[in-house]
């Protein structure tokens, strides 16, 4: 293993079990360390260093890794239980508060858990791929709302009736099976790269959130004949759209 392989595979297992600026110090120490050596002593140089996980992990404070592998297992299940209730579609009485208080709560987990440390952090350039990755789930999202909508009004005359609702379900688990995994890479991202990366989990979570109720309504066998049934259901769903879009902005600050 040469230096440039042991940095890197050092840097992705320091940046998992450390903070970004005790990383940051401890990345700086080791590249001046290696500077400092002889090309020739490079690899008696690794052989002293351990191998890079073990480095890492003799570097790591038990206490405060504990800590965050808690917070990060509690924002995972925000992820990972809208996504067992979308995969299974079946949903409980209490479903719309249960998805309401995972959103409000990975949201705010992850706002006040991933944050700038100094001042030169609200400094730093804007992450790279990270506005990408909003934009590409927020695509996602738009062509899902447009396919609901036109099956909402009968627009597609080369679909049977009968499988309109088939169509929305398949949208709408992709969807937020897309969002799910985006959300996932956006965890990793702020705690391995920048903490702005943060904006992407909530996005993730909040669209999630919407499939989850868009699908509660889909399969419900509770919905009146009225003709403005839906509204109420609109109503609820742009209301947790707002607040997740709340979120997202505050996170990218």
């Amino acid at each position: 293993m040469d230096k440039q392989t042991y940095l890197k595979k050092f840097s992705y297992a320091v940046r998992w079990r450390l903070s970004k600026q005790e990383a940051d110090e401890v990345l700086a120490d080791y590249e001046e360390l290696f500077s400092q050596a002889p090309r020739e002593d490079d690899d008696l140089l690794i052989q002293k260093l351990g191998a890079p996980s073990q480095a890492a992990r003799l570097l790591t404070d038990s206490k405060s890794y504990r800590q965050f592998l808690a917070v990060f297992s509690c924002m995972a299940f925000c992820l990972l239980l809208p996504e067992f209730w979308l995969l299974r579609s079946r949903f409980h009485q209490s479903f719309e508060e249960g998805m309401t208080v995972l959103l409000v709560a990975g949201m705010s987990v992850a706002v006040s858990w991933f944050r700038p440390h100094q001042r030169a952090d609200k400094k730093s350039p804007f992450p790279k791929g990270l506005l990408p990755a909003l934009s590409g789930l927020a695509m996602i999202t738009i062509t899902a709302i447009f396919i609901l909508l036109s099956l909402a009004v009968g627009a597609w005359k080369f679909l049977e009736p009968s499988s309109y609702g088939r169509v929305a379900h398949a949208v709408l688990g992709f969807s937020g099976m897309a969002a799910t995994i985006t959300g996932f890479f956006g965890l990793v991202k702020a705690r391995m790269s920048d903490y702005r990366w943060r904006a992407l989990y909530v996005m993730g979570l909040l669209v999630l959130a919407e499939c989850v109720l868009a699908t509660a309504v889909l399969v419900s066998m509770d919905l009146r004949v009225s003709s403005d049934w839906w509204v109420s259901y609109g109503v609820r769903l742009s209301l947790l759209g707002l607040v997740g879009l709340a979120g997202v902005g505050a996170s990218l600050c």
